[in-house]
C-alpha cells in the first residue's frame, strides 16, 4: 500500500491535522496522470497520444483501498497509530463532508509516500 499524505495549511489559531489515505501501489500516479490529460468536461485533450486514449479510465475506487481518511493520534507526522479525524476537522480542511471528494483531493494534491 502507498500512503498519500495531505498536509494541512496553517490556519491562525487553529490546529488542522495532516491526513492521509491508503492507495493501491502505483495507482495514484496513474490516476493523477490520467486526470491531468483530461479537459474540464472529462474528455481527453488533443495532445494526448492515441495509445493513451485507448486505455480504460481509472476510477477512484481502483486507486484507494477505501474512502477512509486517517491521521495519527498527534495529528502531525505519520508514525504512530492511525485514527479517524473528527468530521468537523475534515469539513474545515476540505469544505465538504463528502469522503469521496476528500479522497480525490488528497490523491490529487497529497504527497505519495
Amino acid at each position: 500500500m502507498e500512503k498519500i499524505v495531505y498536509k494541512a495549511a496553517n490556519h491562525p489559531g487553529q490546529h488542522m491535522p495532516d491526513v492521509f489515505i491508503l492507495a493501491q501501489p502505483g495507482m495514484a500516479a496513474k490516476y493523477r496522470a490520467q486526470r491531468s490529460h483530461q479537459g474540464p468536461t472529462g474528455n481527453h485533450q488533443k495532445h494526448v497520444k492515441e495509445s493513451d486514449m485507448n486505455e480504460p479510465p481509472i476510477g477512484l475506487v481502483d486507486v484507494v483501498q477505501s474512502y477512509e481518511i486517517f491521521q495519527t493520534q498527534t495529528g502531525r507526522g505519520f508514525n504512530g497509530n492511525p485514527v479517524r479525524p473528527a468530521k468537523s476537522d475534515l469539513e474545515a480542511l476540505f469544505n465538504t463532508h463528502d469522503e469521496q471528494a476528500i479522497a480525490e483531493e488528497i490523491i490529487m494534491k497529497g504527497e505519495i509516500q
